[in-house]
C-alpha cells in the first residue's frame, strides 16, 4: 500500500506538483489486485487537491485581488503572471484612456494570443470582461501565460488596464 506514498515521502503537500502525482500514479494498474494502490493514490490526490485546488477549479475563497497597470506606450506591459502550478480566474477587466484629447489603440494579450484589440476615445473606459458590448465571459490563465497590454496614440501613462481575479488553483 505504501508504494505511492514512498515515492512522495520527502515532500509536503505544498511542494507536490501534478507531474509528480502523475509519475507516482502512472505505475498503478487497473486490475483488481491493485485496488489498495488505487485507493492510496486517490487519497494522495485528494490530499493534494485540498491544498492546491480546494474548490475543484472554482475561485478559492479569500484569494481575490485586483491589479492595475499604466502603459508607457507602444511596449507590451505585463499585468499578471501566474506562479508555477497556479491558475488565475479573471472575472472582470476594464481599460480606461485618461488622455483628454487622443484616442488609444489598445491591444490586450494572453500569452502570445491577442485577446482584445480596440480604439478607445480620450477620457473613455470600456469593459473587456464583465458586462458591456465587448465583454467576454470569465477567463482562466495559468503558469506559462501572462496578461499584458499596450497602447499607441494616447500619452504615456494615461491608459490603464485593470483586472479583478482570484486563484482557482494555487501553487
Amino acid at each position: 500500500m505504501g508504494q505511492i506514498r514512498d515515492q512522495l515521502q520527502n515532500l509536503t503537500a505544498a511542494e507536490i506538483i501534478p507531474s509528480q502525482l502523475s509519475s507516482a500514479g502512472g505505475k498503478v494498474f487497473v486490475s483488481s489486485n491493485a485496488i489498495r494502490a488505487q485507493n492510496d493514490l486517490q487519497a494522495v490526490v485528494q490530499f493534494w487537491r485540498d491544498v492546491h485546488a480546494p474548490t475543484y477549479g472554482l475561485p478559492i475563497p479569500s484569494t481575490g485581488d485586483s491589479e492595475s497597470v499604466q502603459d508607457t506606450e507602444a511596449v507590451f506591459v505585463d499585468l499578471l503572471i501566474p506562479d508555477k502550478n497556479e491558475t488565475l480566474y479573471l472575472n472582470a477587466m476594464s481599460v480606461t484612456n485618461g488622455d483628454p484629447i487622443n484616442n488609444a489603440d489598445i491591444e490586450v494579450k494572453i500569452g502570445d494570443a491577442l485577446f482584445a484589440k480596440l480604439t478607445l476615445a480620450g477620457l473613455a473606459s470600456t469593459v473587456l470582461i464583465g458586462s458591456g458590448d465587448l465583454a467576454a465571459s470569465s477567463v482562466y490563465i495559468t503558469a506559462g501565460q501572462s496578461l499584458s497590454f499596450n497602447q499607441n496614440g494616447a500619452g504615456a501613462n494615461t491608459v490603464v488596464l485593470t483586472v479583478s481575479y482570484s486563484k482557482s488553483v494555487q501553487g
